[in-house]
């Protein structure tokens, strides 16, 4: 039985839960579900492009590339900006860096011979599983390259110039923050922090008028009401688990993910460390959120490194030392990728649920956008 409302009582409860007996369903894997990676962030690019060999000047053509299609995966969303250094190429300068990243990312993908591409459109969203073509979603990790000094009496089309040139050249979502402050709203750090700004409420509206997908993970909790009441369309938190698991105030309240849910958005949990998320724990976070929300409001976003760059700093066959990964780093993509799925069908999710986590739900979100 699938659950697509909100607040969804107990007795309903699906994923890890005692005397509900599924269906038998043939065993299914990675080629079988449209798979949409909720967050991936662009270390590999960074870690390849500094290497400066030949044998690494097209970090996504010869070694992301092949790995996500052998992993089954349709859609990244991508940081091609943001506020952190990697974001930026390592620039200190958030625009300029943001600029050259969003090119290096556009670049790379016209590298690929067709076999990537930058969704700009909602036609461009997969209509079933493509083992032959990977699409990039590409979005910011926080606001600040959007920003500029505070003139109060500069027109909003003025002011909101700039998240328009970007969404001119492909960039489709923006996380509001980062991890602090910054001049559309509060991160984490800052507590619960305030409400979203003037500024980071005209940018919430525009996106909505773009058609962008508003991010609002590592953003404070009342940033994140805010924006839900602000929304008219449905906001996203790409990579985060629910604090009821990891208690910190980077991960989402109960309040936070109910908010998510009423707009009609997407909590996507994410892998740690073994220690604190195996993919049975990330199963039981899943099913936190369906219970708590809604099987329609589930998705995931990164099942951690794999054995072709098992962390970050670390490239196989150039860097030296043993290797760093653990368990889950030494597979492949469609290991990893095969392991959460056979870990949501032992956790009881039929396979149309499994099919909303593991991409259904975030491609609803696009289409909605």
């Amino acid at each position: 039985m699938a659950r697509t409302g909100a607040a969804v009582s107990g007795a309903a409860t699906l994923g890890l839960m005692s005397g509900r007996q599924r269906p038998f369903q043939a065993k299914k894997g990675p080629y079988d579900y449209i798979i949409v990676q909720g967050h991936y962030d662009i270390w590999e690019f960074n870690d390849r492009l500094a290497l400066e060999e030949e044998s690494q000047n097209s970090p996504l053509r010869d070694h992301l590339l092949p790995r996500l299609l052998e992993g089954g995966v349709d859609v990244v969303v991508m940081p091609a900006g943001g506020e952190a250094a990697r974001h930026r190429i390592g620039s200190d300068q958030l625009l300029e860096g943001s600029l050259r990243s969003t090119d290096m990312l556009l670049r790379e993908i016209e590298k690929t011979n067709g076999k990537a591409s930058v969704i700009r459109t909602k036609k461009d969203l997969p209509e079933k599983p493509d083992r032959n073509h990977v699409r990039f979603f590409l979005d910011f990790e926080g606001g600040d390259p959007i920003s500029i000094p505070a003139e109060p009496g500069l027109h909003p089309d003025h002011r909101l110039a700039l998240l328009r040139h970007f969404f001119r050249v492909g960039v489709r979502g923006l996380q509001l923050t980062r991890d602090g402050r910054n001049q559309l709203g509060d991160g984490y750090l800052e507590g619960k922090g305030g409400k979203l700004s003037r500024f980071g409420v005209e940018v919430v509206e525009e996106m909505n008028r773009l058609g962008m997908m508003i991010g609002v993970s590592h953003v404070s909790e009342n940033t994140l009401l805010h924006a839900a009441e602000v929304s008219k369309k449905p906001i996203v938190s790409t990579h985060q688990n629910p604090r009821h698991f990891i208690n910190t105030l980077l991960q989402l309240s109960d309040d936070m993910i109910k908010a998510i849910a009423k707009t009609g958005g997407v909590a996507g949990v994410r892998f740690h460390s073994q220690k604190s998320t195996p993919y049975e724990k990330l199963v039981e976070m899943v099913s936190y959120v369906a219970d708590l929300a809604g099987i329609a409001h589930t998705g995931y976003a990164w099942l951690a490194h794999d054995v072709g760059l098992p962390k970050t700093a670390y490239v196989p066959g150039v860097s030296s030392g043993p290797f760093p990964g653990g368990e889950i780093e030494k597979l492949t993509k469609y290991e990893q990728n095969s392991r959460f799925i056979d870990a949501l069908v032992k956790g009881k999710f039929a396979d149309k649920e499994i099919s909303m986590v593991m991409g259904g739900n975030f491609l609803r979100v696009m289409r909605e956008g």
